[in-house]
């Protein structure tokens, strides 16, 4: 009996345990749990897709796609070139971009905060009906972790939620 007891107990912590995510040379992440991998064709193909055929189209030829409860997440690593610029720079470019250019984007928030150690720039840009979280970390041996979080309004607690977690649970290779 005991021993049945000590196999279920492991299959079940085997069950609860989170996936863990290699995002290119740059660092492992421990999706949110009830994240399922998913392609771009997916996506779209969902009844209630929030992905377009531009997004689907602009993103980088090694990317990882995951869908969380309506939630669409996208990871990459960034290689940046000689020259090193900072998440500051980066972010007073970003809110220059949108500034003067003129889109159907709107610049909601741009902010740096630091998760376990790590600095992150985190955009939130309202697209149309949609929403976005645009984050790219600090780099590490030239390699950053970029990714975005697309949702609804009315799921952005949820959004929100998984941006914490996705970042907090993010541990860089050396």
């Amino acid at each position: 009996m005991k021993n049945y007891l000590l196999l279920v107990l492991c299959l079940l912590s085997l069950g609860l345990k989170a996936q863990k995510l290699t995002v290119g040379k740059v660092a492992y992440i421990n999706l949110p749990k009830n994240a399922k991998a998913i392609n771009g064709s997916q996506l779209l193909a969902k009844s209630t897709a929030i992905m377009t055929e531009a997004d689907i189209k602009h993103l980088p030829k090694t990317h990882n796609l995951y869908e969380k409860d309506g939630v669409a997440i996208g990871l990459w690593e960034m290689q940046q070139g000689d020259t090193k610029r900072s998440l500051e720079e980066i972010q007073k470019e970003s809110e220059g971009m949108f500034k003067t250019l003129k889109t159907k984007n709107v610049l909601v928030s741009s902010n740096i905060q630091k998760y376990k150690g790590t600095k992150y720039l985190i955009l939130q840009i309202k697209d149309g009906d949609f929403y976005y979280y645009r984050f790219y970390s600090d780099q590490h041996n030239y390699l950053s972790v970029n990714g975005f979080i697309k949702y609804k309004k009315e799921d952005n607690d949820k959004a929100n939620a998984i941006l914490k977690e996705l970042l907090n649970n993010t541990q860089f290779k050396n």
